[in-house]
């Protein structure tokens, strides 16, 4: 398998999963009657979290090594997953108070454009220098 296919596939892998895991993370806690916008914090820190260690390792193969690269890194990943983070809030927001769309079916359309930045953002912003 050629490098690039390698790195796509390792990236749509791992991205399904991290997406399985805010989906089903936010999903239940709605279901639990929690707020869509603390439901949707929760799922963030835990998503961001098993992404960065899939992204990091597996996806962008970085070779930072030490705690201090790694925090660099980390502190990166999370600013620029926070700026999509804004952005899954209020499109959550806009969706479910402007446009009445049910809870879960807003956050699988913002989602689409949350999963195009965050990989925009992590191969040329937070693991640039091992981006193909």
């Amino acid at each position: 398998m050629s490098p690039r296919i390698r790195h796509y596939t390792s990236y749509l892998i791992f991205g399904v999963v991290t997406t399985l895991v805010n989906l089903l993370i936010y999903k239940l806690l709605i279901d639990m009657g929690v707020h869509y916008a603390i439901s949707t914090t929760i799922a963030f820190i835990v998503a961001v979290s098993v992404a960065f260690w899939t992204n990091r390792i597996w996806v962008f193969q970085s070779r930072s090594r030490g705690m201090k690269a790694i925090f660099r890194e980390m502190t990166s990943f999370f600013s620029v997953r926070l700026l999509t983070y804004l952005v899954d809030v209020v499109g959550l927001v806009v969706l479910i108070e402007l446009v009445h769309l049910d809870e879960f079916i807003s956050k699988l359309l913002v989602n689409g454009l949350v999963i195009v930045l965050n990989y925009l953002l992590s191969r040329f912003v937070v693991f640039q220098a091992r981006a193909e």
